[in-house]
């Protein structure tokens, strides 16, 4: 039987303490889909595009929270055509140093919060806000008085579970390893890039040197979709933001813009996976984009 090793990356974080922060004011987020054994939290103070967890695709905006689940493959990807910088600040928690620290009767019910999520969540702005400033105050914070803020922003998250938004992918841990992690990093990357063009099942085979058939099946087996549904997700997810970002609210163009040849084609593709017309989308901004994309 063939021994599967987690992809393992190093989190893009300096330090070796039982957490550790890192804020990031760059052009661009950390590049490489990957996963790690800390417990990820993160607060987008400034940004927005794609983020990816599993096979889950969304768009991300700025002052959410995001906790990725340990060993949760993820990568953050900033939109296309935005010049600003990201500014994020991550908190990442290593628990299993802090196991007889969380064993205090006092702190038990944080521990079993973190250890009991059965998926990585969001936070919405509507419920983020009120923690912003510990947040951007943890980089700069040292000793007792970065403790405590970590505790804090700990029994905030604590407090508002009700409020999250599952971000279940229903990938298995032993669905990856090495050398799949490196190829599905290549692939997502790649469609990213070009999702508004014509891509072929031929040229993104070629692409990790398989032949399409080989890839249809690998792909389906490690992302539990096939490549075409994920395109399509990506796509969708990108014609909502250009929706709901008023970049243009001409069906026609939007269709164009993310890589549908024909509106009809766009319009069925969209209703499938939002559960609504592109229209009724563009003036019900209420309504919610799927949380899991099937």
């Amino acid at each position: 039987m063939e021994v599967k090793t987690p992809i393992e990356f190093t989190a893009p974080a300096g330090g070796s303490g039982s957490f550790y922060v890192q804020e990031d004011i760059l052009e661009q987020f950390y590049s490489h889909y990957h996963r790690h054994k800390e417990i990820q939290i993160s607060y987008i103070v400034r940004g927005r595009g794609s983020v990816v967890i599993g096979n889950l695709i969304q768009p991300f905006v700025k002052d959410e929270i995001y906790i990725l689940k340990a060993n949760d493959p993820h990568v953050f990807i900033k939109e296309n055509d935005s010049i600003e910088l990201i500014h994020v600040v991550h908190l990442f928690v290593g628990f299993e140093k802090l196991r007889s620290l969380f064993e205090m009767s006092e702190l038990r019910s944080i521990r079993d919060f973190f250890k009991n999520l059965d998926s990585s969540k969001k936070l919405s702005p509507k419920h983020s806000l009120e923690i912003k400033e510990v947040f951007l105050d943890l980089f700069r914070s040292q000793n007792i008085s970065k403790l405590k803020k970590v505790f804090t922003v700990f029994d905030f998250l604590f407090t508002q579970e009700s409020n999250m938004i599952s971000l279940y992918s229903g990938l298995q841990d032993s669905n990856f390893n090495d050398r799949v992690g490196i190829r599905i990093n290549e692939v997502l990357r790649y469609t990213l890039e070009n999702y508004a063009k014509d891509i072929t099942i031929d040229e993104i085979a070629k692409l990790i040197h398989m032949t399409p058939s080989a890839f249809c099946k690998y792909f389906k087996k490690h992302t539990m979709k096939t490549y075409v549904t994920f395109l399509n997700e990506i796509r969708i997810e990108k014609a909502c933001q250009l929706l709901v970002n008023h970049s243009t609210e001409n069906i026609s163009e939007v269709a164009y813009l993310c890589g549908f040849n024909t509106v009809v084609h766009f319009n069925r593709v969209f209703k499938h996976i939002i559960g609504c017309s592109p229209t009724d989308f563009t003036y019900k901004r209420s309504v919610p984009l799927k949380e899991v994309y099937r």
